[in-house]
């Protein structure tokens, strides 16, 4: 069988949970191959570089101006992908515009509905183009939908009125590159001289955007800055609508301790996330949440909400273990308070909880289930 896969989310050169998913996913369908064929489709008016993966994988590349072809597919359905991709099916790691002949078999990953019930939460234009989009109509053109957790398979099935059994719930995997230099004291020397981080710190690392509730970290920990010893570092690409989070660093008494080192390369986020004292992760809605199961491979204690996914990827992890500590993340002073109780005495995350990690979130088991749903729709 011949399996096309969108890899056009890779085309935006930003580093989420979605091109993580994507890249990894792709990688681990081709460590299994079961004597399937892979071609990555995208299209793109200037070259790009794609991601190693790891594998024999064909590309279809086109280069219609991306604003014209998502126009011509919004407005006219045209034209069909299968057209230009030969395949036996169709693989979307994410919601995307794709037109196709009626038949072909479409298998689509969901991992989140932020945009529809935090509309505010994103930009002018990431709103109009989740609405181009048409996720519901797509989602009723899907063969199979694959949900990355549990909460998201409820949410889908309840917002679009999706029928129970054309979702399945398969679990990303998580996979820290360089993952030994957490314990690499020259690793953890070089990076906090690479990016001129604080001898002790708490850390926040992911994009800056409203969702992640950045705001409510500075507040938090302005509140605490007083009682503890550490700094915060907010570390990540700056995302959309980030004028919450600056206002509320303005206004913080200690904004001095607060640090933006900015992009943590991939090589680095490792060593990064083990030199701090503490990971914070309140956000607001999340499908999945890779950044906290990335903190505790890194052996870092976890502070994360108790919304949406967020209680059942973790939920294993935070169970007679302090590694993982849930709260409201609508209520900073229930932030800060946990905070400070666990900056005065720092848990330790020991290797059960890693490898609970590890066996519960592997890529090559997510492959093989997405393979499966595959086979079962052609």
């Amino acid at each position: 069988m011949r399996i096309a896969i969108d890899v056009r989310s890779l085309m935006e050169g930003r580093q989420s949970g979605v091109e993580e998913y994507t890249t990894q996913i792709i990688r681990g369908l081709l460590r299994i191959g079961r004597g399937h064929a892979y071609c990555v489709f995208y299209n793109s008016w200037r070259p790009v570089a794609l991601p190693d993966f790891g594998g024999a994988v064909t590309v279809s590349a086109h280069r219609w101006p991306n604003r014209l072809l998502n126009a011509v597919n919004f407005t006219l359905n045209w034209p069909a992908w299968d057209g230009w991709v030969e395949a036996d099916c169709f693989f979307l790691p994410n919601f995307r515009l794709l037109p196709l002949s009626p038949g072909v078999p479409l298998v689509t990953t969901v991992h989140d509905l932020s945009f529809d019930h935090f509309p505010e939460f994103f930009s002018r234009r990431r709103r109009l183009w989740h609405r181009s989009v048409r996720p519901r109509v797509l989602l009723r053109n899907s063969d199979h939908i694959i949900a990355v957790s549990q909460a998201t398979r409820e949410d889908i099935i309840s917002t679009y009125g999706m029928a129970p059994e054309s979702v399945s719930v398969v679990y990303s995997g998580v996979h820290l590159p360089w993952e030994a230099e957490t314990s690499d004291s020259g690793a953890l020397k070089r990076v906090g001289g690479a990016y001129r981080l604080p001898r002790r710190y708490v850390l926040y690392l992911g994009t800056i955007e409203p969702r992640k509730n950045v705001a409510g970290i500075v507040e938090a920990f302005d509140a605490i800055a007083d009682s503890v010893p550490q700094d915060l570092v907010i570390a990540g690409e700056q995302g959309w609508l980030i004028g919450e989070a600056r206002r509320a660093w303005q206004r913080a008494r200690h904004r001095a301790r607060v640090h933006f080192p900015g992009f943590i390369a991939g090589r680095d986020k490792a060593a990064v996330m083990a030199a701090a004292d503490l990971f914070v992760y309140p956000s607001l809605y999340e499908g999945f949440g890779f950044p906290p199961l990335e903190a505790l491979l890194a052996s870092t204690p976890v502070v994360t909400s108790y919304n949406a996914s967020l209680p059942e990827i973790v939920g294993a992890m935070s169970a007679g273990e302090r590694a993982v500590t849930l709260v409201d993340p609508w209520d900073v002073s229930e932030l800060a308070l946990v905070m400070r109780e666990l900056l005065t005495d720092v848990p330790p995350v020991t290797g059960a909880v890693r490898e609970c990690v590890r066996r519960t979130y592997n890529w090559d088991r997510a492959a093989h289930e997405t393979l499966d749903i595959i086979e079962r729709v052609v």
